[in-house]
């Protein structure tokens, strides 16, 4: 159960990231669930622990806004979002025709459902169900399944860096189920964990954004007690050609696009603000299709 408990910790930074840039929905979702921000009370040890929120909220709120993005654009009655966290996600793209299904930890899950008609309040048309299944377990996701009628857009932020291979091979074989039945999509939107981060905390930090970097990075595995060492997929190339093994098909689209909005770059100057959105023009969000399953 600790384990757990501290995964959701995450969780919980970014929903206060999106609530402190403003992000109505986000915002509503704080003010229901009040989480502390002592969350972050963990790095503040670090040098230059200052400039940590500005690089997080950055994160937060790209793949946030870009994921929505996607979701609109593919525009299946249905959005699945494995390791949910406490996204609001759901006031965003849910309305008369679109259901939204979070997934996560029974912690997470508890919490979401304990106060689901407060979270929900904030817009008239909300449809959600709420989950707690182990994606790595085939049983439990085919059960999933079940309660799924019609398309289904697939959403996975910030979940594969905490999957062994052996686990990533079950999800893709149950996303990869899903898809065969219900039709729709998979959107992966940090395809490229090992240049998201490090970039952006080098636009900002300059020659100290990378020790900074590996820094909270070693602080934060030791808190979930993760092994980066042994997830591989440590770029989108990866990502793709074991998705291609296994039977999909990927699309390969920037993370940034030009009509985002996004209100974290106004914390940084113009040139730093020019320069990340540089990186993310050449950053992979994937979009994935289930194809053809190769023969062995």
């Amino acid at each position: 159960m600790k384990k757990k408990k501290r995964l959701s910790k995450t969780a919980q930074v970014n929903l206060l990231m999106l609530a402190d840039l403003g992000i109505p929905e986000a915002v509503h979702f704080q003010n229901v669930l009040q989480f502390s921000h002592g969350v972050l009370d963990v790095l503040r040890h670090i040098p230059m622990a200052s400039s940590l929120p500005v690089c997080i909220s950055m994160v937060s709120e790209i793949l946030y806004e870009r994921t929505n993005e996607l979701i609109r654009k593919n525009d299946h009655p249905i959005i699945l979002d494995l390791a949910c966290g406490y996204s609001p996600r759901v006031l965003r793209v849910c309305d008369s025709t679109h259901i939204y299904v979070g997934v996560d930890l029974p912690d997470v899950i508890e919490e979401l459902r304990n106060h689901r008609e407060a979270l929900l309040s904030f817009r008239e048309e909300t449809a959600t169900d709420y989950y707690s299944v182990d994606l790595t377990n085939y049983d439990e996701f085919r059960e999933l399944m079940k309660q799924l009628q019609g398309e289904v857009t697939v959403i996975t932020q910030g979940l594969l860096t905490y999957l062994t291979p052996d686990q990533k091979q079950v999800l893709m074989d149950n996303i990869r189920s899903l898809l065969e039945t219900t039709g729709g999509c998979w959107i992966i939107p940090d395809s490229e964990p090992a240049r998201l981060l490090p970039e952006l905390f080098q636009a900002v930090l300059g020659e100290d954004g990378a020790a900074l970097f590996q820094q909270v990075m070693a602080v934060l595995d030791t808190l979930v007690k993760r092994d980066r060492n042994k997830n591989g997929w440590r770029s989108a190339d990866e990502i793709c050609t074991d998705l291609v093994k296994n039977g999909f098909q990927v699309q390969r689209v920037p993370l940034f696009s030009e009509s985002l909005k996004l209100y974290s770059l106004h914390q940084v100057s113009q040139e730093t603000a020019q320069k990340i959105i540089e990186n993310w023009q050449t950053t992979d969000a994937l979009i994935i299709t289930a194809g053809t399953k190769p023969e062995n």
